[in-house]
């Protein structure tokens, strides 16, 4: 063999391959414009709405109209006459003077306006004013939404998820405006869409799934196990031997019988210790949150979360370990690989585990966990306690239980996300829903109450990062709130949020709404 002849190396063939990919979807996506803009159609329309026009010129290119409903106005009645006219003049016909801009991603054609110096912006003092890219995730072919889509700044530690509505909201500052954002799921193919264009747009954004043809052969030959335990030899590789400094939206909610109790948010600073080689302990900052309040007399009994914000930190596994990738406990457990799938540009094997049979009367977990294929780093970690044992549980979770009644956990769900950023995995998302029954001793029917806790990183910091001061650290096991008596988006300012679900906008109005109403009795 030519000495000069060298074996390129797996990482080194997928880096080359990228590059070749880039390049070809850059020249694809050029020659994609020019070929669609340039197209001669005819349509002729009269009285019509611009809504029926855009789905006419879909028709005859086969391309999808995405645009904010509120920017273009679907419903306005227009008339138009084309004959062999390109589609970019057709366009600037239907809308005239409204000076919007169109572009091209995938087989979408994207209606905008540019920012300028009118386009809205949100202003804190003290705070770089930032801009708003709101919209939805959705399924492409059947338009379900997508719970927990990560959408971030692309190779940037700037981001949120979308709720289970699939809806996000995300701000960014001017410094971005020529970056890029990167929606991924698991198991979706990831979209990278321009920020300029989505800015001040209500952007929905489709998904498509991404199957891997895998052979058989390599999920069986893979042993699970040897899995599960290369995750603690390569921690110190994947999640890094420095501190950072998060920042996070955290929530909770408590509701009985489907009746909102009690809804809290906070924006919170997190100073994240390294995974290894380290006795410090992660320290939490807490500089703006709120409450809002539906109890009442009637309401004899509130159970409270114990501790949400800390059981968010505790529920980093990477760091507190497992108990299901615990050496020590690997044979309470029975894994078996189930699937490889994309995760963020990334393959997976996906790991299920379930309680061993020999193991009674202990509860413990079953759920899946997604195991990066090169360097053993755990993407997601899905899991619940074993349905069989949950009642001996309610000490764990139950903080105060009033005198007289008996509460036990009907079912307890986690969900655990990390986010790889240049090589190096980030706590990203962090999710509990709980469900309990509470009856009154002597009564015959009990109540259910619904609890979730969830935690979102907005922004990593692995630059500027020191320890808090004493006076600026806040009991991880505390939300300092302030009751409040609506609900007002503009409370949280330039910080990233989470956008509440429709199910719990609607709760939260209804509050508002008697609260006001008993105001304005008064």
């Amino acid at each position: 063999m030519d000495v000069g002849k060298r074996i390129l190396s797996k990482k080194t063939f997928q880096l080359l391959a990228a590059i070749t990919i880039l390049l070809a979807a850059a020249n694809s996506f050029l020659w994609g414009q020019d070929n669609v803009f340039g197209q001669y159609i005819s349509i002729e329309m009269n009285g019509v709405k611009i809504s029926t026009a855009l789905k006419a010129i879909s028709q005859k290119t086969g391309y999808v109209f995405t645009y904010d409903s509120d920017l273009i106005k679907p419903e306005t009645i227009i008339s138009v006459d084309a004959k062999e006219k390109p589609v970019r003049e057709l366009l600037d016909e239907i809308f005239r003077d409204r000076d919007f801009s169109y572009s091209v991603i995938e087989n979408h054609l994207v209606i905008y306006k540019e920012v300028d110096e009118t386009t809205p912006m949100i202003s804190e003092e003290g705070k770089t004013p930032v801009y708003m890219v709101t919209g939805s995730i959705i399924e492409s072919g059947n338009s379900d939404p997508l719970p927990f889509a990560t959408i971030g700044i692309y190779n940037k530690g700037v981001g949120t998820i979308s709720n289970y509505d699939g809806n996000y909201s995300l701000k960014i500052t001017p410094a971005c405006l020529n970056d890029s954002i990167t929606i991924s799921c698991l198991g979706f193919k990831n979209r990278i869409i321009p920020i300029n264009q989505a800015v001040n747009n209500y952007y929905i954004i489709k998904l498509e799934r991404d199957y891997i043809s895998i052979p058989e052969v390599i999920i069986r030959t893979r042993e699970p196990v040897e899995l599960i335990l290369g995750i603690s030899r390569h921690i110190s590789e994947n999640y890094g031997a420095t501190p950072v400094i998060l920042t996070a939206f955290y929530r909770e909610s408590i509701s009985k019988r489907n009746k909102l109790q009690l809804y809290s948010e906070a924006v919170v600073d997190i100073y994240k210790s390294a995974y290894v080689r380290t006795l410090q302990t992660d320290q939490v900052s807490v500089f703006k949150s709120r409450k809002m309040e539906n109890i009442n007399n009637s309401d004899t009994l509130l159970i409270k979360l114990q501790d949400g914000l800390d059981a968010c930190l505790s529920l980093d596994g990477i760091k507190n370990r497992f108990d299901f990738i615990n050496k020590a406990n690997i044979n309470n457990y029975n894994y078996r690989m189930t699937d490889v799938i994309n995760i963020d540009n990334e393959t997976a094997y996906v790991i299920d585990f379930e309680q061993a049979d020999e193991i009674v009367n202990l509860p413990l977990f079953k759920g899946s966990i997604f195991i990066n294929t090169d360097n053993y780093g755990v993407h997601s970690a899905e899991f619940e306690v074993n349905p069989d044992y949950i009642d001996k549980l309610a000490s764990t979770y139950i903080q105060k239980n009033a005198r007289g009644f008996t509460v036990k956990p009907r079912r307890i769900k986690y969900k655990v996300d990390y986010r790889y950023i240049n090589n190096r995995f980030y706590l990203n998302h962090v999710r509990g829903d709980l469900e309990f029954n509470a009856r009154k001793k002597r009564k015959l029917f009990s109540s259910t109450y619904y609890i979730f806790f969830e935690m979102v990183i907005t922004k990593i910091d692995s630059v500027n990062v020191t320890r808090f001061k004493k006076d600026k650290i806040s009991p991880s096991h505390l939300i300092l709130s302030e009751t409040t008596n609506n609900y007002d988006p503009d409370f949280w300012g330039t910080d990233n949020y989470m956008k509440p679900e429709d199910d719990i906008m609607e709760s939260l109005n209804r509050i508002s709404t008697r609260i006001g109403s008993y105001i304005k009795e008064k």
